[in-house]
C-alpha cells in the first residue's frame, strides 16, 4: 500500500515522537507525588482535562490542524489533521499496581475497523503509566508516557473478545511492547492478522451457538 496521502513510515514516526515529547513536556511537572484520590477513575480523569486544556497548544507545535473535541461517542479522545491525515489519539492510564486489575480495552471490532479502513485513518494510543507513591498511598506517581499507532503494534499484543460486537484488548502494556513496534508496517499489513483474528472469534461463536442449540 502506498503512503498515505504521501505520508511515509518515517513521516508518521517522526510525527508520534513530537506527540510524544509535547505530552511528555507537559506533564513533566507531574512524575513524583501526583495529588490526586487513589482511585484511579479519578486520575484518569485529571489527566484528561489536562490534555484537553492543552491540546490545541501541542497541536500547534507539531504543526498539525486542531480538531475539537469529539464528545464521547468516538473511538477518539482527541484529534487532529496533520499532511491531511485524520488522526485520532486514545488516552489510557494504567493502574501498574499489582493487585489491581486491568482489561485492557479499547473499542469495539467494527468501530476500529470502520476507523481505518473506511476513513482510512490513524488511530494512536496514548498510555500513561502510574502506580502507587511508596511513601504515601493517597498519591499516584505517573511512571511513563508511551504514544503508539495501534496498527504499529505487534499481534501478540491484542486479543478479540466477543463481548456481544466484539471487544479489541491489549494484552500488554504500551511501554512493554514499545521496542516491538514495526514503523514500516502498513494498515494493510494490520488487516492481515487483525482480520484473521476476528474470524477466529466468529468461527469460536459458531461453535459455542451449535454446542448450545443440542442442547
Amino acid at each position: 500500500m502506498p503512503p498515505l496521502n504521501g505520508l511515509s513510515p518515517m513521516m508518521i514516526r517522526e510525527f508520534i515522537y513530537k506527540i510524544e515529547y509535547e505530552v511528555n513536556t507537559l506533564f513533566n511537572d507531574y512524575t513524583v507525588g501526583l495529588k490526586t484520590r487513589e482511585d484511579s477513575c479519578a486520575f484518569g480523569t485529571m489527566i484528561e482535562k489536562r490534555k484537553l486544556d492543552n491540546w490545541e497548544t501541542i497541536c500547534i507545535n507539531v504543526l498539525a490542524d486542531h480538531v475539537k473535541n469529539p464528545g464521547r461517542r468516538t473511538i477518539y479522545d482527541f484529534a487532529c489533521r496533520y499532511n491531511d491525515i485524520f488522526f485520532g489519539f486514545d488516552l489510557k492510564t494504567k493502574d501498574l499496581d499489582t493487585d489491581k486489575y486491568s482489561d485492557g480495552g479499547v473499542c469495539s471490532i467494527g468501530n476500529l475497523m470502520r476507523f481505518l479502513a473506511n476513513d482510512r485513518s490513524i488511530f494512536v494510543v496514548i498510555e500513561f503509566g502510574h502506580h502507587e507513591a511508596p511513601e504515601n498511598k493517597s498519591l499516584r506517581e505517573l511512571d511513563y508516557i508511551k504514544v503508539a499507532p495501534f496498527h504499529l503494534l505487534p499481534a501478540n499484543s491484542l486479543r478479540i473478545e466477543n463481548l456481544g460486537t466484539g471487544q479489541v484488548r491489549l494484552n500488554d502494556t504500551i511501554a512493554q511492547v514499545y521496542s516491538e513496534i514495526d514503523w514500516e508496517q502498513t494498515l494493510d499489513d494490520f488487516f492481515d492478522f487483525f482480520v484473521e483474528l476476528a474470524i477466529n472469534i466468529i468461527l469460536e461463536l459458531k461453535i459455542m451457538l451449535k454446542v448450545a442449540f443440542r442442547r
